[in-house]
């Protein structure tokens, strides 16, 4: 029999022990919970019923507005007819970094669908029985809810495609965005749903120009808003459409996007190239440089051909009609009068619009010239003033105009007609110049050009028949002065009568022919010269002998000298005479 122990009288009582033990306990049942929580929530699925969003605006928790933190990261969802290898059905699977609406080839190799099918295969989105985990009205949806849901079957599939507004072909290209907005402009954000709930704001076309809704929209009305413009076409209208019926995915509903292709006009401004003031007059062809081709794939101008023109008006300013982007031509079809045309055709680019007026093409234009210069040929610098020339067009009625040169001898002709052959002659020079009696053509071609140049010169000389006459000494070449010279034609006539100074006399204004010289109107001693047609001073002196004054001169001179030497003589001897007298007495 076994005997309980009593307690002792000098054990102490520990009131804390069962409070201890029971927190411990309360611990352990705390931590088991926690535990089996954490169990039931790692082992549930995500979703397992339809998204009470799916389809509806896009709300931020805060103030419901749509802003870059709300945009969902776009997930691409791809086709895979086994179930993505994982064993199960054909369907739409989620599938990270992989573009939207692509679909692997039979050895799982992801590639781009480059030409979708408004008809695509059966079982497209929401069209897998376990690929979507459910669907929309029981097994035909992706992941879109377990099918039990009545109003699920009132949906549609939809699929939009650009389409050229102008040929209605469609337009292959990639990437443009749009939003979905439904009754009351409410943006649409749409979902999939397996593995995980990916939610799509943008929709962006394919490189075929195609896409399709995420999911199937339920019944009403509803705008399609792009986001951003094609290449080489302007932005589209909002599209507005009804869903009054449901579609499926092997037959949805068609939504054609019309976009125009841009266009725009090509602005020149045209100026004098000196003055710099606005030209009038000239028109343009615009050419097409190459094949304007747009995204549609239609041929829009071939290269060569001429889509517009431009008049240019009285501000120097002119545009074209809009046409395609693209690079063009302007070839020059009407010259201003009395302007050359452009050497070459301009090269113009077109680019799309931007809100305000394209560039203008700016191009300067010089007048067609002819330059007359007229020189002393022996003095080339010195201009020849007051030359009249005759300036006439060959084979016209219409009288020739006459041009005088001016204090540098240049004239200048820029009123000059295209298609013209003008004749310059000289009918006049200033002073006594010898006049240059040859006929000079110039011919103005089309373009206003002459020889291919936009101005031609005409140097000219002019010279002057310079005779120097002067008296000289035989012996010495000395000019002797005071003598009276007469110069005569070969007829006899008297042209001049002058008094020689000691310095040759300039002659300019006689011409070429023969003439003689007499000197104190004494005949015989009558001298024949020729004037020569030359531009060189022709050097004429008249020698005559003085020899007998010398003879003279010199016999006075020694008569003097003797004189002189005879009176000194005498004048010292009487000296002599004198000084011995006084001597003697």
């Amino acid at each position: 029999m076994k005997r309980n122990r009593k307690r002792g009288t000098d054990e102490e009582i520990n009131f804390w022990q069962p409070a201890s033990d029971m927190f411990s306990a309360l611990l352990l049942i705390l931590m088991l919970v926690i535990l089996l929580l954490g169990l039931y929530l790692v082992h549930i699925p995500e979703h397992t019923l339809k998204d009470p969003e799916a389809g509806n605006t896009f709300a931020d928790s805060d103030d419901g507005d749509v802003d870059a933190t709300d945009t969902p990261e776009p997930t691409a969802f791809v086709w895979f007819p086994d179930g993505g290898g994982g064993g199960g059905s054909d369907g739409w699977y989620v599938s990270e970094g992989i573009d939207p609406l692509i679909t692997p080839t039979e050895t799982d190799t992801v590639t781009p669908i480059t030409t979708p099918s408004p008809t695509p295969t059966p079982d497209l989105p929401g069209g897998g029985s376990s690929g979507g985990g459910g669907g929309e009205g029981g097994g035909e949806g992706m992941g879109e809810g377990p099918g039990n849901d009545p109003d699920m079957g009132m949906k549609s599939a939809v699929y939009v495609i650009l389409v050229d507004a102008e040929t209605d072909r469609s337009v292959k290209e990639e990437g443009v965005q749009f939003e979905l907005y439904g009754e009351n402009h409410s943006l649409q954000v749409l979902n999939v749903y397996y593995p995980e709930r990916i939610s799509f704001r943008f929709f962006e076309t394919t490189e075929s120009g195609t896409f399709y809704m995420p999911e199937k929209l339920t019944l009403g009305d509803y705008e399609l808003h792009e986001l951003t413009e094609p290449e080489g076409y302007d932005a589209a209208d909002n599209v507005e459409f009804q869903l009054t019926e449901t579609y499926d995915w092997a037959d949805p509903l068609v939504v054609r996007v019309p976009i125009y292709p841009s266009r725009n006009i090509i602005r020149l401004r045209m100026t004098d190239a000196e003055t710099g003031q606005p030209l009038s007059g000239a028109e343009f062809d615009v050419i097409a440089a190459e094949n304007i081709i747009t995204s549609d794939g239609t041929l829009r101008y071939r290269v060569g051909q001429t889509v517009s023109e431009i008049i240019i008006g009285e501000n120097g300013s002119g545009e074209s009609e809009e046409v395609y982007l693209g690079p063009y031509l302007l070839r020059q079809r009407v010259i201003p009068e009395y302007y050359t045309g452009l050497e070459t055709e301009l090269e113009v680019s077109v680019e799309k619009k931007t809100g305000a007026l394209p560039p203008a093409n700016a191009l300067s234009s010089v007048r067609t010239k002819i330059r007359i210069s007229l020189k002393d040929e022996l003095y080339p610098t010195r201009g020849i003033r007051g030359a009249t020339f005759s300036v006439s067009k060959q084979g016209s009625a219409d009288p020739a105009v006459e041009a005088v040169t001016n204090g540098s001898g240049d004239i200048l002709l820029d009123s000059l007609e295209k298609g013209v052959t003008y004749q310059i002659t000289q009918i006049s020079s200033g002073e006594n110049y010898v006049l240059d009696k040859s006929v000079y053509n110039f011919q103005v071609s089309g373009d206003g050009r002459i020889e291919g140049e936009t101005e031609a010169s005409l140097n000219l000389y002019n010279h002057m028949i310079r005779v120097s006459i002067g008296l000289t000494d035989e012996f010495s070449d000395i000019q002797v002065s005071d003598v009276n010279l007469s110069l005569y034609d070969a007829g006899g006539t008297l042209i001049r009568v002058w008094t020689t100074t000691g310095a040759p006399l300039m002659f300019t204004d006689l011409e070429a022919g023969n003439y003689y010289i007499i000197r104190e109107d004494d005949r015989s001693t009558r001298l024949d010269i020729q004037v020569r047609d030359i531009a060189e001073v022709q050097n004429i002196n008249v020698q005559t002998s003085y020899l007998l004054h010398y003879i003279i001169i010199a016999g006075i001179s020694a008569l003097v000298v003797i004189v002189v030497v005879v009176a000194v003589i005498i004048i010292i001897r009487r000296r002599k005479k004198r000084a011995a007298a006084e001597e003697e007495s």
